[in-house]
């Protein structure tokens, strides 16, 4: 293969493409690795990402070595002298405690002076699983808290023998420090953005599809709850993009809610804004609404997102955006919000002229059979994301019972049924932050090749890949110029250390990513 400038120029036997070499050109020899087109994430928050760099998320570590370790990593990609914070210490512990019905013991043994020793350049604000929050030193010299400072009402500050604050803070004492932490600006998420950009080239990401907004209409317009929670300001990526910074191509899904104002703004469907392209509208339908009871809580069917306005509301939204051009993509777990989902699109094809849509079901998680059968006559786009199955596993069979459970997570029946499906991460997780996603496409496929509840549900490895590639670039419609390897197509490319089309599920988990290749340039080449 060929590459001049960002485009394919060649692809054929070494000695078709020998002759297009000069004296210039770069070479670089597989020697038994594969190419792949770069990998596209078809579902992100890169906003939270970015955020995430100053939140240390400490729920799952076990060990105070491990709580530290994730500190001084956290500090170690944050600009000295920037505010860190993190939580929940303790927390595993404490809920192994409370999902066995036992008493909780004691608290982390976590205080200043350890802070101190993970993070001396940064103040730290970390919080501890019992609510307490414990900070480093620097931390308490910018909230010009001393030997003698009071407490405050409502709260304390521990004191050692000598009087000296130990670090821990409870009830206002450490509200009253969060309180004065600056929040996120523009060039402090643009910090935060350097590092998930590094993120995403080290996992051979060259496109994502985000989760985001326009703040020049958030700041505008009356939404009845936070609707807009996890959507990345599209400042970012624009700010990004002017320092010649923006080292991955965007889909943006901008808010459904507000697609009269998108439109108003004169933002058009498939219109591109240099690495920027817009096209779809998000949505969100609920949680876990289902036709009948839970089989584990026979007086609970599950609701509405608090998202959600009303049915009507939503219907009207699809509609419009329909109509307008845009493609709604709708985030939808129970099976009743899948049926009212495919009524709502099905209503908006019959209303509006013909075109070419790209309609999503984002998640999917229980869908019945009639409604997987609906998806695939319609040639839906389905994002599934293998972690959630994961987290689901051990409790979906006990919540559905057996046989609503035969169709959940039912990727192999979604496929078969003429979804196209996409393999995305959610990255970088929950918004409370207790529970994070992985990135890698290598591990997310290594997931969906090989699944221990329903393996007959797995995909093959050519589908996983092609999740990964082919099918967010048709999702975005940019199928002619990114997804695979032909002539004339972007040079976004990844080359793995391994043929992971040989190797089983743990074997791709294993495999690196050695290059990463955006628009012909080399963003990310694995140091040996």
């Amino acid at each position: 293969m060929a590459v001049r400038g960002e485009r394919i120029v060649a692809v054929g036997s070494e000695d078709d493409v020998a002759v297009l070499q000069g004296g210039s050109t770069e070479v670089i020899d597989l020697a038994g690795r594969l190419l792949l087109p770069g990998f596209i994430d078809a579902h992100t928050h890169f906003g939270n990402a970015a955020a995430w760099t100053f939140r240390i998320g400490l729920y799952d570590e076990r060990e105070m070595d491990d709580v530290l370790g994730r500190i001084r990593a956290a500090a170690a990609r944050v600009p000295a002298g920037i505010w860190l914070t993190g939580g929940d210490v303790g927390a595993a512990v404490a809920w192994d405690a409370d999902a066995k019905d036992l008493p909780r013991h004691g608290v982390p043994p976590i205080d200043r002076a350890a802070l101190d020793r993970a993070a001396p350049d940064h103040p730290l604000l970390i919080r501890r699983v019992d609510g307490a929050h414990v900070a480093n030193s620097l931390a308490f010299e910018r909230a010009r808290i001393g030997r003698r400072a009071p407490d405050p009402r409502g709260g304390g500050i521990e004191r050692d023998a000598s009087g000296e604050p130990t670090g821990v803070l409870f009830g206002r004492a450490g509200e009253r420090m969060a309180e004065l932490i600056p929040p996120l600006n523009l060039e402090q998420m643009v910090l935060g953005g350097r590092a998930a950009l590094g993120d995403l080239r080290q996992a051979g990401i060259t496109s994502i599809h985000d989760v985001a907004r326009l703040d020049e209409i958030s700041q505008r317009h009356l939404f009845h709850t936070d609707v807009e929670r996890s959507a990345t300001d599209l400042e970012l990526f624009r700010e990004l993009q002017r320092r010649d910074e923006l080292s991955v191509r965007v889909y943006a899904f901008l808010t459904l809610a507000v697609w009269g104002e998108v439109v108003a703004r004169g933002i058009r469907p498939r219109a591109d804004e240099g690495k920027l392209r817009f096209g779809a509208l998000k949505a969100f339908i609920d949680g876990f609404l289902m036709e009948e009871p839970y089989a584990d809580d026979p007086d609970f069917a599950g609701s509405f997102t608090f998202r959600f306005v009303d049915e009507a509301t939503m219907a009207a939204d699809i509609a419009a955006a329909d109509m307008a051009g845009f493609d709604p993509v709708v985030h939808t777990i129970g099976d009743k919000a899948h049926r009212l989902l495919l009524d709502w699109y099905e209503a908006a094809i019959r209303a509006n002229p013909p075109r070419d849509r790209r309609l999503r079901v984002i998640h999917a998680w229980y869908p019945s059979a009639r409604e997987i059968e609906r998806i695939g006559r319609l040639g839906l786009i389905v994002d599934i994301t293998p972690q959630h199955l994961l987290n689901d596993e051990r409790t979906v069979e006990r919540r559905l019972g057996p046989a609503r459970a035969k169709t959940a997570h039912a990727w192999r029946a979604l496929h078969n049924a003429g979804a196209r499906l996409d393999i995305v991460s959610d990255w970088p997780g929950s918004f409370n932050e207790q529970r994070a996603t992985p990135l890698a496409p290598l591990r997310n496929i290594a997931l969906a090749i090989e699944r221990g509840w329903h393996p007959d549900e797995a995909l093959t490895i050519e589908e996983a890949v092609a999740a990964y590639t082919i099918n967010p670039a048709y999702a975005s419609y940019e199928e002619d110029r990114k997804g695979s390897i032909a002539l004339g197509k972007l040079a976004d490319l990844v080359v793995l250390s391994r043929d992971i089309f040989r190797l089983n599920a743990r074997e791709i988990d294993s495999t690196t990513v050695d290059l990463t290749v955006l628009g012909g340039r080399v963003i990310h080449r694995r140091q040996a």
